[in-house]
């Protein structure tokens, strides 16, 4: 009887038990799904074509101009609209120099977070030239598919995700936006070439005829 009522107990306590032990096990499962999921992030973004090269072992650094000369790109595009003609290429021969900079291992992740946000505004600021320039053309895809603007708002997107991680080095910086304005124009156009229509406007077929024959 003995036997039985110790074999009894054994049984109604071993569930107990068993949670006990699953507790750390679940603690470290949820531990590894958030790491698989910040990686899955972190991987989801556009290739860089111009990361930050890896930190050397030694000396000297170029830490202290690496931060002068982002610092002057950042808070130049600050509350501007988003890069374009001079100003673009300026941003990316600015990002190409900084990325080929020795960085030391303290400042390195940083570093590498700020060379990833200029990528991304300089893609961003080329997918809109390229964008624009279609719209003055006859049968442009901007003139009916607003999403002739997706690589924009892709590049957009993944410059906010890393100026999220970066923006307490730069105070009173506001990111660029997309502008608005009636005629931007693209680098490979002239800049007096007059634009018959904006994806942002409510220009419309009938407007373009008007222009064409009577101004």
């Amino acid at each position: 009887m003995g036997f039985i009522m110790t074999k009894t107990y054994g049984i109604f306590s071993s569930p107990g038990k068993d949670r006990k032990r699953t507790r750390p096990s679940r603690i470290l499962l949820t531990g590894v799904l958030i790491i698989v999921l910040c990686i899955a992030h972190a991987s989801s973004l556009p290739t860089i074509l111009f990361p930050l090269k890896d930190s050397p072992a030694t000396g000297p650094y170029q830490d202290d101009e690496f931060l002068t000369l982002a610092s002057s790109a950042i808070y130049g595009l600050s509350n501007a609209t988003i890069p374009n003609g001079t100003e673009l290429r300026d941003l990316q021969s600015t990002q190409q120099k900084l990325a080929k900079m020795n960085i030391s291992p303290d400042f390195y992740e940083k570093a590498r977070k700020i060379n990833a946000y200029l990528y991304y505004t300089a893609q961003a600021g080329d997918a809109y030239s390229d964008a624009m320039s279609l719209s003055g053309k006859a049968y442009s895809p901007v003139y009916e598919d607003p999403s002739a603007l997706s690589e924009v708002q892709e590049y957009q997107a993944a410059s906010k995700t890393m100026w999220n991680q970066i923006q307490d080095l730069f105070p009173g910086v506001e990111p660029y936006r997309i502008t608005t304005e009636e005629k931007p124009f693209s680098v490979n156009e002239d800049p007096t070439f007059k634009q018959p229509n904006n994806p942002f406007s409510s220009y419309t077929e009938e407007d373009a005829i008007y222009d064409q024959y009577y101004r």
